[in-house]
């Protein structure tokens, strides 16, 4: 009997050593756009101003614009997902395109956030109005972060449907608020409303954004009824 069931646990183990290889894989290659873009922006601001506090124009302009940098990290992405797939259980292979949906959407805040603060840098750190022009200068990075969103709401469109859509409409409109929520300083101060007042407003709009995405559509109470339903069952 042992040596009938060999062959089926030395199979699920190289099973399980694959999964957890294409799981670690999976999370490097995720890294890499975050990597490759704050490392290459380094090296050309060591570059073109060693001795400067602010990041030089040309060196934002050189990286945000670069089709090399915006190529690797689509395929980083890419080829993330892929790898992940391949290594899994055909059963797992859902839960597995849900959680690269989500890691899309982060992937694109992070590098939204980052494009923006090298853009206040470049701009001297005080003006934000010059760090939003920056920021709207590089445009690979702006192509990147939206057609990672794009992405990760077509992939997610078959859950959107199956659930009315009612978690999806709350994740993406999340999304779009944490997307524009730099564009409020922008557009308040182009209206003469005082710093104070744009930036407060921005703050609010980031906020009730982050506060969508973290919930995912959960309902209010749900948790909490879960836990009662766990101990009266305990």
């Amino acid at each position: 009997m042992k040596t009938l069931n060999q062959p089926n646990l030395r199979g699920k183990f190289c099973n399980l050593n694959s999964k957890e290889v294409g799981e670690d894989v999976a999370f490097f290659l995720y890294l890499v756009p975050i990597v490759a873009s704050v490392a290459y922006g380094i090296y050309e601001w060591y570059e073109i101003g060693p001795g400067s506090t602010s990041m030089p124009t040309d060196a934002y302009l050189i990286v945000s614009k670069s089709p090399y940098l915006f190529l690797l990290s689509l395929a980083a992405v890419c080829v993330a997902l892929i790898v992940e797939l391949r290594t899994s259980v055909l059963s797992e292979r859902a839960a597995i395109v849900t959680a690269n949906v989500t890691r899309m959407q982060v992937l694109a805040i992070i590098s939204l956030i980052i494009s923006f603060a090298a853009g206040i840098s470049v701009a001297g750190y005080g003006d934000w109005v010059g760090g939003f022009g920056n920021f709207l200068s590089g445009r690979y990075v702006l192509i990147y972060a939206f057609f990672l969103l794009g992405t990760s709401i077509l992939i997610s469109s078959r859950h959107f449907l199956r659930t009315f859509g009612i978690s999806a409409i709350i994740e993406i409109i999340g999304l779009l608020l944490i997307a524009v929520s730099p564009a409020v300083i922008y557009a308040g101060l182009k209206l003469h409303l005082s710093f104070d007042a744009s930036a407060i407003a921005a703050l609010v709009t980031l906020a009730i954004g982050l506060a969508l995405f973290a919930t995912k559509g959960k309902p209010p109470g749900k948790g909490k009824a879960q836990k009662k339903q766990v101990l009266q069952t305990a």
